[in-house]
């Protein structure tokens, strides 16, 4: 008698775990956006950045950011538009809308600074240091 629920309990943990990994593992494979658009046209995203003067295509030096993004945001305000008045410009790439981005060019933060030939600054930065940066990557 003392076999027969040894053997039963065994076969019905090996069948929970068995569960538990086939749900843990289909979970797994569903994306996850970390940004995603607002639920409804009356709620308003933080930041909209489309036009702003400190976007050109053309730059050599792409930022990656979102509009949820507060670092992004603040850099935005405060650094990005006061350099746009100084001629500086960067292209907009926004991961919040196309998270492509990020594996295509392997940012895992925002806000972060690409130049041409690869270097990277990663997080908020102050108007000089980035303007520095900048320079270096005319």
């Amino acid at each position: 008698m003392r076999k027969d629920w040894a053997l039963i309990s065994i076969i019905a943990l090996i069948l929970v775990v068995g569960l538990g990994l086939v749900g843990y593992l289909k979970l797994s494979k569903k994306k996850v956006i970390a940004n995603p658009l607002p639920s409804n046209g009356n709620q308003q995203v933080a930041g909209a950045t489309s036009s702003q003067p400190f976007f050109a295509e053309d730059a050599k030096v792409s930022f990656f950011y979102s509009d949820y993004c507060h670092w992004c945001q603040k850099e935005e305000s405060e650094v990005l538009t006061p350099l746009a008045q100084e001629g500086y410009k960067v292209k907009p790439m926004n991961i919040g809308e196309k998270p492509e981005y990020g594996q295509q060019f392997n940012v895992t933060g925002t806000p972060t600074f690409i130049a041409s030939n690869g270097d990277r600054l990663v997080g908020f930065q102050t108007k000089d240091v980035l303007k520095a940066w900048l320079d270096q990557h005319k």
